[in-house]
Formats: C-alpha cells, structure tokens, sequence
C-alpha cells in the first residue's frame, strides 16, 4: 500500500461536507507486528439509526412493499450526495445497502467510501471484497476498474433492492442483480412481470433500466439524473433547490402562520415540513412567541418539529437554533426537563448544523449555548454528543475562531465537557486541543471569564494524560501567570491548583517550574497568598494542601524553598481546619513528606 497517496485520499474525504454524506473525522494508521501489515482507519460520525440494509430485510421478512415516497427521497437524497462527491472528484466505490446509514426513516446519509488505492489494489480486494458489495458492483468494476458511473450502476441495483422486498427473496435478488450485468434483458422481463404488482409508477420503472446499462458510456452521471422528469420530481418532493423548481404552497398558508395562533403554527409546520417558506415563517413566528399571552408550548413536540426543519432545510438552521435554544432553556424550569434533553433527535441536529455551517460564528455560538445548556443538565445528551466524535469539529471550529472570544469560551466549556469521559478515537483530537487552548489563554490573558474556562480545560486535559512532557514547563508557566493576574475568582484558583496538581503529579519539570522563580513569579509564595486570600473556602484550602502534598514529593531539590513556604502554612491550614479530616490529612502526609 502507498501510505502516502491513500494518506492524499483519506484528505479528500475529511473535506466533504453535505447533509448527506457521513462525515469522516480522522485517520490514522496501525501496524500489526503479528502479521507485518498496516491498518489504515477512518472515524467517521455516529450514526444509531440503522441502515438501509436492515430496512430492506426486514421489509422483506414481512413481504412489504416499500412506500414509493421513501425510494424518491432516498433517490433525491443519493443523487444530491453523489452530485457534490462526484464534483469534488471523489467517487465512492463501495455503494451498497448496509453503507447507506439512516439519520430517520426518511434521511439517507452515505458512508464508507472506498479509498482509489485501495480499491485498485486486487491482492487487498480479494481479501475484503464480501460477497454483498460484489453483487452491488458495476461489471467494470470487478475488474478493478472505476468511474463515477460505476456508482450510478451501484445505486440503481439499491433501487431495485428496495422496489422488489415484497416480491422476491435475498436469493432471488442476488440471482437478478448478478444476471443483469450479463443480460440486460432479464432486468427488462423482471421489471415487467413485478410493475403492477407493487404498483410503483411508469417513470420510476423507465429510469431503473437507465441506470443499469452495462457499458458505462451508456450510463448517465449523477449529474445527467438531474435533467430525469422522475428525478426532478424526487427532488421537489424533498425540496431540493437541484430541483429548479420551488414548490407552491397553497394560498392564505403564510397569512394563517403570520396572524394565527400558536396552536395553528405547529399544526402548519406538521402539514407542511416540505416546505422551506413554510417553516421559515413558522421559526420566526416561534421566536417572538410570547408564552404568557399565547399559551403554553408543548416543548418536547416543538422541539422535534424544529429539529426536523433544520435537518430537512438549509436556510432555517439560524432561525431553528433560536428557537431551540429558547426552548431548551424553557426546558430546564420543567420538572422533566432532563428527559425532554437526553433524545438523540435535539442532539444529532445541532451537530449536522455545526458541521454545515462551520464558518458562521454567529450561529456556532447559538448551537455551542444550546449544546452547554442541554449537556449540564443531561448525561445521556452529553454522552451522545461525545459519541458523535463531536470534539474534532470543536477544535477545528476553535482554531479558526480564535478572534471570537465568546466563541472561544464556549469552545473551553464544551472541552471541559466532553474530554470527562471522552471516546478512545477522541485522544489525539483531544491533544491537538491543548495547544489551541493555550493559545487562547495567551491572547486573552486579562479576560477572567475566558481564563477561568481555558484553566478548567486544560486541568481535564491534564488529567487525561493529553499534556505532552515538552508542554509542560509552558502550561505550568501560564497556570501559575493566570493564578497571579486572577486569584481572587474561586473557580480558576481552584482548577489551577487541581491543574498543577496534575502536572506535579506526572513531571518533575512540573515542580520545579512551581519551586524556582521564574518569569518574574514565584510559584510558591503565589500560592501561599491565595491561601490567604480564599482562607475561608474549604474547597480550595483542599486544593491547596493536595497540590502541596504533591510538592513534598520533590522537597528534595530544594528544601529549603518548600520548608520556608509549606511548615508554617500548614501549621495554620491544620489549625483552622482541625475539623476536617480530608484536609488534616493531607496536611498531615505532607509534613511527613518534607521530614523524610
């Protein structure tokens, strides 16, 4: 395998960004030293819905016939996908039912694109090619050979999957899509003796024989479909602007949602969730609703009708996030407020908004409140956030947001977060996290606030084990200069003690840097004031006598310095404190420490 050109490729796919493509987070490589290969992998989102596979076979299993509403909007769908991957000049290579992944019955996302040197590689095909991708694969293309009309053969053979569950079993359907790339007249009789039994329409039986031309010359490209009657049609129904055509909403519809009640504008959104103009003015009627003149909200329904908007329409996801983050902070007052926050629905949409629309700060800034919102109150919303590998787009995002302080802050918060009980593939994303973060500590040094979040994100990326050796000299420097312009704030005197106490804990670099004056401050009279600044907060005191017991680890380098600084304060801290077992404790073991 050339790792570098599969390394150019897996680059192509981390660039994608479309509604309905799965996005790819990261790569990276393994070797296996037991049989001398290297394993090349790929993170992609989180996707819990299922895949168009196990619709296909479970339809089957019953003998139902598959609504032709769902084959247009997955065809819709599929044809937006392959139009924007196929113009970025990427092709899939791999298109079969189990890679097409479901974000709802009706919301198609493909995944599991084929790497080119990969999938021209025939020792390495031979050995992953299942048998289910070689019935998918165009008849070129089982001779390793490829074209973006490769994938519209593949998706014409998931149409007639999808047409055919009620009249044909896996055997039959795998004998047919076999025989086809021999002879295209056996599609021809089999699309004959099934049209009125399922009773899907003329033209959608006049393009499937389009699709499936064995010579690829023949075939249209994804972007010939567009100019289908039967494809337009598809994707007017999902209001598709591939379209060229607006759908018409029937007259009055917008006056009704203008000087209606609030009781009509939810109904509306629920008779026409198609409609973008629809929704639109539904959103904007929601974010003026006055909740003591027009009645309660039903908040969990609400939500789901917004969250489908969003996800439905690209030009409402502004307006939808305004909406839902008054409707999460309504949320928070009820006494169900934590089950009306843990549904994947609320989630899945804020980061597929996110993941759109990456470079409007404006509207990161409304989704990262609502995600903080939902998160401090909800484990199960946070724990789907971190299972969406949510955390390379916040890093990417804050790295390219760096002028935007409250952007910034939100970022740290999320980090805070979402690294307390992070995925295994969040670990390197979560490390090129702190060098961002200390970025953001440096150029807003004298902004309290951000400080205090930059602190408590790098005091859980410290505990993680995501600060590197070579960072921590700098990290403690700028821990020990955010304590000195910032002492009186509880919270950041806190998580800088517990930070450096992590520090400590893993490098003597660490405890010198706190033992020896440097940079014009000295760690240890720095931190005996703040004892007597926050003497009466047992919380901190605590965090203190931990860090200092820490230090008495290392007393020996220079004893003098901890001696000097440590045998009175803790003579105090032990006498004010006599009560407290924790702390009488770890004043105990740390004079212990200095004696021996």
């Amino acid at each position: 395998m050339n790792k570098y050109k599969v390394t150019e490729q897996a680059m192509a796919l981390l660039e994608l960004q479309h509604p309905h493509v799965c996005a790819y987070q990261e790569f990276f490589m393994v070797w296996d030293h037991k049989i001398s290969s290297l394993f090349f992998c790929l993170v992609m989102d989180y996707c819990d819905q299922g895949n168009l596979e196990q619709m296909v076979r479970d339809n089957r299993r019953e003998g139902r016939i598959i609504n032709e509403k769902i084959i247009q909007r997955f065809l819709a769908q599929a044809i937006e996908a392959l139009t924007y991957v196929h113009k970025k000049r990427v092709l899939h290579r791999n298109l079969k039912p189990s890679n097409i992944l479901l974000r709802r019955e009706d919301f198609f996302v493909i995944s599991d694109f084929l790497p080119q040197t990969l999938a021209t590689d025939e020792m390495k095909m031979k050995i992953r090619v299942d048998p289910e991708r070689k019935i998918f694969m165009a008849p070129e293309s089982v001779e390793f050979l490829y074209s973006d009309k490769s994938d519209i053969w593949s998706l014409g053979c998931i149409l007639l999957d999808l047409m055919m569950t009620s009249v044909r079993t896996d055997p039959e359907i795998i004998e047919l899509l076999e025989r086809i790339k021999l002879d295209p007249l056996y599609l021809r009789v089999n699309l004959d003796s099934i049209q009125y039994k399922v009773g899907y329409s003329e033209e959608l039986f006049r393009l499937l024989p389009k699709m499936l031309q064995i010579h690829p010359e023949d075939r249209p490209s994804a972007n010939d479909l567009l100019r289908e009657p039967y494809v337009i049609e598809c994707l007017v129904l999902i209001g598709s602007p591939m379209s060229g055509l607006k759908k018409i909403l029937p007259p009055g519809v917008l006056d009704e949602i203008k000087d209606g009640g609030i009781e009509n504008v939810i109904g509306l959104m629920k008779r026409y969730p198609d409609f973008e103009e629809a929704q639109l003015s539904a959103l904007h009627r929601l974010i003026n609703y006055d909740s003591d003149g027009e009645g309660v909200l039903d908040i969990g329904g609400t939500m789901h009708l917004v969250s489908l908007a969003m996800r439905t329409h690209s030009r409402v996801q502004w307006e939808g996030s305004q909406v839902l983050r008054r409707l999460v902070s309504q949320a928070l007052e009820q006494e169900d407020g934590e089950q009306l926050l843990s549904g994947d629905d609320l989630v899945i949409t804020l980061v597929e908004a996110a993941r759109t629309s990456p470079q409007d700060d404006e509207l990161i800034s409304v989704i990262f409140s609502v995600m903080m919102m939902m998160i401090s109150v909800s484990e199960p919303a946070a724990e789907l956030l971190r299972r969406t590998s949510f955390v390379s787009d916040l890093v990417r995002i804050m790295e390219t947001s760096l002028e935007n302080r409250d952007l910034c802050q939100s970022c740290c918060a999320l980090i805070w977060s979402l690294a307390m009980t992070e995925n295994q593939t969040d670990g390197e994303c979560l490390k090129k996290a702190v060098a961002v973060v200390c970025t953001v500590l440096k150029k807003y040094r004298t902004d309290g606030p951000l400080v205090e979040s930059a602190c408590s994100a790098l005091w859980i990326l410290g505990m993680k084990g995501h600060i590197t050796e070579e960072q921590t000299e700098s990290i403690t420097l700028l821990l020990l200069e955010a304590l000195q312009a910032h002492s009186p704030r509880p919270i950041l005197s806190k998580n800088v003690c517990l930070a450096l106490t992590g520090l400590v804990v893993n490098s003597e670099l660490s405890a010198y840097r706190v033992l020896v004056p440097a940079a014009g401050m000295s760690g240890l009279p720095l931190i005996k004031e703040l004892y007597r600044l926050h003497d009466d907060d047992p919380e901190i005191v605590e965090n203190i006598c931990l860090l200092f017991s820490e230090m008495a680890h290392y007393g020996s380098a220079r004893p003098e310095l901890v001696l000097q600084h440590v045998d009175q304060l803790m003579a105090e801290i032990k006498e004010r404190y006599d009560c407290l077992q924790e702390i009488t404790t770890l004043v105990d073991a740390t004079l212990s420490r200095l004696k021996t």
